[in-house]
């Protein structure tokens, strides 16, 4: 693993998560894991190039297994929570592995039109487990289990195929995290979570396998202020 960035509590480490946390070792305790894992999705003919946006078909998300989760588990305090993206893809191995506390699902409000005769997709799930008691969980800012939001776009848009929108992630760490808690991201992407750890004064670490990634995620912590406009 290599520290790629450092500044005011907010960490960006290149490598394999799994790695990571165990090079960390017992100097990582987060209060809370909330991370967008790949979804192993691959291989779809689905195209959205001309939009800015382009099918996933790659070797990260085709290898996924969920075995990092154990790790990040390891990693969180004894009263950690952790928060897993999810499609219906892997819902089967993360509920094997262990049972939730609770499933929230994020509802596009915009979602692309499916091009095959199927329903079109508008959900993802967020698994939410807790290590033990008494959990973070500020119930003035949750509301029900279904948050609804648009999909990035514009300016907030970055080249990542499965960006997660600020809003979204913005409400989830409110609810979820600690006051000046530390948040594990264990597949940074572009740095959405690291970015809205920031903005909400949180300390952050993200991990992220592709350094491409870690640059863009660089640039979106040195910005102070986004104009989504």
């Amino acid at each position: 693993m290599t520290k790629y960035y450092e500044h005011r509590g907010i960490t960006i480490y290149h490598g394999d998560c799994r790695e990571t946390i165990r090079a960390l070792g017992p100097s990582l305790v987060a209060d809370l894991v909330l991370t967008d894992p790949p979804y192993n999705a691959s291989n779809s003919a689905v195209d959205f190039a001309e939009k800015g946006f382009s099918a996933v078909d790659e070797k990260w998300d085709k290898d996924f297994k969920i075995d990092f989760v154990s790790e990040a588990w390891g990693a969180l305090s004894a009263t950690g929570s952790m928060l897993v993206f999810c499609s219906y893809h892997l819902l089967r191995d993360y509920l094997t592995w262990q049972k939730p506390r609770q499933i929230v699902h994020w509802h596009k409000a915009n979602p692309f039109p499916a091009i095959a005769k199927v329903y079109t997709p508008s959900t993802e799930y967020v698994l939410w487990w807790t290590k033990g008691s008494p959990y973070t969980f500020n119930k003035s800012f949750a509301g029900v289990d279904y948050i609804t939001t648009p999909i990035c776009a514009g300016n907030e848009r970055t080249e990542h195929p499965t960006q997660k929108p600020l809003t979204l992630i913005q409400q989830l760490l409110t609810v979820h995290a600690p006051e000046r808690g530390l948040v594990l991201d264990c597949f940074m992407g572009s740095g959405t979570t690291l970015r809205a750890a920031k903005d909400l004064g949180l300390k952050a670490i993200g991990v992220e396998i592709e350094e491409k990634y870690c640059e863009i995620a660089a640039r979106r912590l040195e910005q102070e202020v986004f104009d989504f406009n």
